[in-house]
């Protein structure tokens, strides 16, 4: 028998709820494992994927929100193919989430205004690039000019930045879940605009 069964080892209907609860610690707690998901995309080479940092988790829209440069690379490809995959693992929990999306890019709006507003000093700087995220350069180098440095900008020098800020937004479509237990794994698939959910082979 498994030690302390969890709530959704056998029962599908806690399960999406649960997956909220987990998307909303990323966005609140920076030592949470589900902060930092893997975002693929469509290029035109091909899948593409990084790591970004998970800003908001809105059950009741079922969105998920991140912020980017404007002028990155993952940028051109979202408005050529908006169609977006999200992968979250926590190694402590054992469990994976992948969710299907549809990206939407906000620029200059009320949303990337007070999403502006509520960024922090240090996460402001990595705006303040002169060139775009990707660029090519002939020695290393940070993201911020050599007059900056390592300092903080000042609140008038990060302003800046908010030319080169967007916020992502990505209606989620589906969700895939599994847990990985040595009693046996459980996996699961939930269709957000039918509501509908079904288990599967994991």
């Amino acid at each position: 028998m498994i030690k302390d069964i969890p709530d959704y080892y056998n029962n599908i209907d806690v399960i999406l709820d649960q997956i909220w609860s987990f998307l909303e610690k990323g966005v609140s707690e920076r030592d949470e494992d589900f902060r930092l998901p893997i975002i693929i995309i469509n290029s035109e080479t091909g899948a593409d994927g990084r790591i970004v940092v998970l800003r908001g988790a809105f059950k009741d829209k079922n969105i998920l929100r991140f912020h980017t440069d404007h002028r990155s690379p993952k940028i051109i490809s979202l408005k050529k193919n908006n169609k977006i995959y999200f992968v979250f693992y926590s190694k402590k929990r054992k469990i994976q989430i992948r969710a299907e999306g549809i990206a939407t890019i906000h620029k200059d709006n009320e949303i990337t205004k007070l999403a502006w507003k509520n960024t922090q000093m240090m996460s402001r700087k990595c705006y303040l690039s002169p060139q775009a995220p990707g660029d090519l350069i002939n020695e290393s180098a940070s993201d911020l000019s050599k007059e900056m440095g390592g300092s903080l900008p000042t609140l008038e020098q990060s302003e800046i930045g908010y030319k080169n800020f967007c916020v992502v937004e990505s209606k989620i479509k589906s969700f895939e879940w599994l847990y990985l237990a040595s009693e046996g794994h459980r996996r699961a698939k939930f269709m957000l605009d039918g509501n509908t959910s079904t288990w599967l082979v994991p």
